[in-house]
């Protein structure tokens, strides 16, 4: 068993027109739900904007802009039913979403981006949140940020894992990540138009990286050409020579995300190396600027906990120190000699669990909730939970899938997944027929109990159509100009509320 969480982004329009939708009474709205029904919550700001909504277990925000929400729940326990406590608190979540968003007569689109947006610097402005490090991405390592600001969205499921189990949990869902793009695939427009591609929301980071100051920033998103050997491996990979570390947290908290308090390293040095030497000057980073002040800072761990997020693949090995950090030099010295990370990490780490990335969001809608088995629609959201627990769940069984068709196959099987779905095809190897092993794989690690949740990957499976085919299919059917068939598949793809509905 192992303890589950999730971080569902949600695209946001207007129900009349499905224009992309700028929260703003949101959050206050949904505290006043929460309240009403007993929870504890509260609003926090950044710059005096409010930007979530606190809860047991949750953290309601947004992510780069106000018009994608962002829910994270958990950690659920390990208990032997929490994927289903998982799913409840999942729809729970979402019920309060959409009724608080329909006080802005706002809604959530099931689609993973927005399918008619278009990009330009002063839309970015207006829509994005005012998280720091975005000054810093855009104005320092020169990030296309705004590649994403029309709504791109992911289903991005955690699962507890152990440190000796991390690295082969997340070789092995790396691998298998055309599988999760294939099945969820629900982005086949941008900017108003088909493009041939069924999940362009990936194409999110070759966009966003390209203009980069630094060569580490277009190779950090990128497949390695080989499985990660150990955790050595894996952060010299991420942290190691030919990188160029982000900024750390000052006194603002180190939170990436929110802190206002930033430093740069002067040189850009690599985190590893940057934690070799006893001090380094800094520059301070506040909105937008930096000033060199003469300050240095000494190299810690917290900092190393805090730049976790500095790789962009479609799985992360995540973690969160104990009270007590990992000294330096113990680091430094197990990482330099033959004795193995994990065990150290395992020792210090209060939690760690597997991030993923590749599923692109999908919600119940009406052509969903219409169909004869309930479960197709109620499964939607908590299958890729189920899918990535029931291969960690049988990483043996699963690993003979990765050996099947090999390390380098897979890695260029997941640009015909984002090109072409299920459809897709590389070398020889068919993802459909890809997808089709490993969800078979999953259903056997999971209960009689948790069966139901795979029931939206087999209905794509047994129909060839995920939700970008679905989509497809009702823009070709639809008449009228593009903008206005485009306009009905925005009309039809708004989220069902499953707990409305069942009411």
């Amino acid at each position: 068993m192992a303890t589950l969480g999730v971080e569902i982004e949600m695209p946001v329009i207007r129900k009349e027109t499905g224009s992309l939708h700028l929260v703003d009474s949101y959050f206050r709205s949904l505290e006043r739900i929460k309240r009403n029904q007993g929870e504890e919550a509260c609003v926090t700001q950044v710059d005096g904007r409010d930007l979530a909504v606190l809860s047991p277990g949750i953290v309601s925000s947004v992510d780069n802009g106000f018009n994608n929400l962002e829910s994270a729940i958990g950690p659920i326990p390990d208990t032997p039913n929490n994927l289903e406590i998982l799913n409840r608190t999942i729809n729970r979540e979402l019920h309060d979403v959409i009724t608080a968003l329909a006080d802005e007569k706002a809604t959530i689109l099931n689609l993973s981006q927005h399918p008619s947006t278009v990009i330009d610097q002063s839309y970015y402005l207006s829509a994005r949140s005012p998280k720091p490090i975005y000054d810093y991405w855009v104005q320092c390592r020169k990030w296309n940020h705004m590649a994403g600001i029309d709504a791109k969205a992911h289903n991005g499921p955690t699962t507890g894992v152990s440190f000796f189990e991390a690295i082969e949990g997340l070789n092995l869902l790396l691998a298998l990540s055309p599988v999760f793009i294939a099945l969820y695939a629900n982005s086949p427009f941008a900017g108003g138009r088909t493009n041939g591609i069924k999940e362009n929301r990936l194409t999110l980071w070759p966009s966003m990286f390209k203009p980069s100051r630094f060569a580490c920033d277009r190779k950090l998103h990128r497949m390695p050409d080989r499985p990660f050997a150990d955790l050595k491996e894996y952060f010299n990979w991420m942290y190691g020579q030919g990188t160029n570390m982000q900024c750390i947290f000052g006194q603002g908290g180190s939170d990436y995300k929110k802190t206002r308090d930033l430093l740069c390293v002067k040189g850009h040095p690599g985190l590893i190396d940057f934690l070799r030497k006893e001090r380094w000057p800094v520059k301070t980073w506040n909105n937008g600027k930096t000033r060199d002040s003469g300050c240095t800072v000494q190299p810690n761990m917290r900092y190393f906990e805090f730049l976790q997020f500095s790789h962009f693949l479609d799985v992360r090995i995540r973690f969160q120190f104990k009270e007590e950090t990992l000294p330096v030099e113990l680091f430094l010295e197990t990482l330099d000699s033959d004795r193995p990370l994990e065990d150290v990490f395992e020792n210090y780490a209060l939690s760690s669990y597997l991030e993923g990335r590749a599923a692109g969001t999908n919600f119940a809608d009406r052509q969903l909730v219409a169909l004869n088995d309930r479960d197709i629609a109620r499964s939607v959201v908590i299958s890729v939970s189920a899918l990535q627990l029931g291969l960690l769940r049988n990483r043996a069984k699963a690993w003979k899938i990765v050996q099947k068709h090999g390390w380098a196959v897979l890695s260029g099987s997941r640009e015909a997944a984002i090109r072409d779905g299920l459809q897709g095809t590389h070398a020889g190897v068919s993802i459909h027929r890809l997808c089709r092993e490993a969800v078979e794989a999953v259903a056997s690690e999971l209960t009689l109990d948790e069966q139901w949740m795979l029931a939206y990957p087999l209905h794509v499976l047994d129909t060839g159509e995920n939700g970008a085919d679905r989509a497809l299919a009702a823009y070709d059917q639809a008449s009228g100009s593009p903008a206005e068939r485009l306009q009905r598949v925005i009309r039809h793809r708004q989220i069902v509320d499953l707990a409305q509905s069942a009411a």
